[in-house]
């Protein structure tokens, strides 16, 4: 089993814009394009490149740029924006080109693929008086690529366990609280699975199956910066992860080619619990007809331990206006937009002054409890530079193994065989 023909095509255009990229930073280009911006530090009219959802997405967005220009009279930014599946490939093709706009949206986990076409934010920073601790930690080491930070984060956020308490009250089960063992999951998920619905829903997506893998076994996908999915510590929690599917039979199989599955299984209360990260939980409030529960992911042999993920905003090193880029980003991800964003659901803030209005905005009373908890047990997911392609035969091979179609250190080590170290 493989992803749509449209999903593939996608993400290989994505993996041949990274490959463009190294060899972009190779012969030493992607400085002195024409593209990127006009102006002076003070004065200048940028656009900023992001993923943007629909109509609304891209008005809620706008308001976060028009910040700049409310800090900075003589900066403008203009949005540009197209969906997720696309934005990739499309930004890839852009940085290789040297023609990118000044500003671009950066996922943390896609950072160390297109960081060669990006602009270190280091030194701008202490400039302009930009403080690293005003941010999460986690995100800002995930937004750096050999120590240099290469983003500035909106958002961030530890993976947590999404559940059904309204399953949980029938089946009698306590609500999970921080300290909850594998154990105690499995059985809760165990007794949950029952009249065609189940008790977890999983997915091959790279930030669940490698949180799942570290509280499980404690192992990370790299080691010394270099892919090494075949290290028999991953192998074994990736086991672990397929037997929910196989063995313990406490979550479904996965179908192929359909990335709304696990959302839509536990929206729809066929499944009592999902793995996902706060900057969902907002969002999927309002689309669930059930009392919503977060937990942190149950702890394996050393505790609860998971990973961090985020976004934010960087400089393409064609921009020739770097300080009024940075001008703007620093207006873009401050107290008051990383707000107004927060209590509209739009995102777990990486900012932490703005922490409150986002559990405001949730309405768990459990929710700070549980988010503290699982940030202090997190670290940042840091990637290889081939991450793109990983990912993607993550999904593919992944997909396979959780369905029980190929054994699980079978999976890895193609996706190893065939990604390479990616250092």
């Amino acid at each position: 089993m493989r992803g749509t023909p449209a999903r593939a095509r996608r993400w290989a255009t994505a993996a041949l814009s990274v490959l463009a990229l190294t060899a972009v930073a190779a012969c030493g280009g992607g400085n002195d394009s024409s593209g990127g911006g006009s102006g002076s530090a003070d004065k200048a009219d940028l656009t900023w490149q992001f993923w943007i959802g629909g109509t609304e997405d891209q008005a809620a967005w706008q308001k976060v740029a028009d910040q700049a220009h409310t800090d900075h009279a003589g900066i403008t930014v203009k949005l540009q924006g197209t969906d997720w599946n696309n934005y990739w490939a499309k930004i890839g093709t852009l940085l290789a080109s040297g023609k990118a706009p000044c500003i671009i949206g950066m996922q943390s986990l896609r950072t160390a693929s297109y960081a060669s076409a990006m602009m270190p934010l280091d030194d701008l920073m202490k400039k302009y008086g930009l403080k690293a601790e005003d941010f999460d930690k986690p995100i800002m080491d995930g937004l750096k690529v050999d120590g240099k930070q290469i983003a500035i984060p909106y958002d961030s956020g530890p993976m947590v366990i999404f559940y059904n308490k309204d399953m949980f009250k029938a089946a009698g089960i306590p609500d999970p609280k921080p300290g909850w063992t594998m154990d105690e999951f499995k059985a809760a998920a165990k007794k949950l699975t029952a009249a065609g619905k189940t008790g977890l829903v999983t997915s091959p997506g790279d930030l669940g199956v490698t949180s799942w893998v570290r509280t499980q076994t404690g192992a990370e996908p790299l080691t010394d910066g270099k892919l090494n999915l075949t290290d028999p510590k991953f192998e074994e929690g990736f086991q672990g992860y397929a037997d929910f599917v196989k063995t313990d039979k406490i979550a479904p199989q996965v179908p192929a080619g359909n990335a709304d599955f696990e959302t839509t299984q536990f929206v729809s209360g066929k499944s009592a619990m999902q793995l996902n990260g706060p900057w969902s939980l907002i969002d999927t409030m309002g689309k669930v007809k059930f009392n919503l529960g977060i937990a942190p992911i149950p702890a394996g042999p050393e505790g609860s331990k998971t990973f961090t993920a985020g976004s934010g905003f960087g400089i393409s090193r064609s921009c020739k206006t770097p300080d009024a880029a940075f001008q703007a980003i620093q207006s873009m991800t401050s107290e008051k937009p990383l707000t107004t964003l927060a209590a509209a659901g739009r995102a777990y803030p990486a900012r932490t002054v703005a922490h409150p209005a986002w559990f405001t905005a949730a309405k768990i009373p459990e929710a700070k409890e549980v988010i503290d908890y699982a940030s202090e047990n997190s670290v940042a997911l840091v990637t290889s530079k081939n991450w793109v392609q990983v990912a993607d035969l993550l999904s593919r091979f992944g997909t396979q193994a959780l369905n029980g179609e190929i054994p699980p250190e079978q999976a890895l080590k193609t996706i190893q065989d065939q990604a390479g170290a990616g250092s």
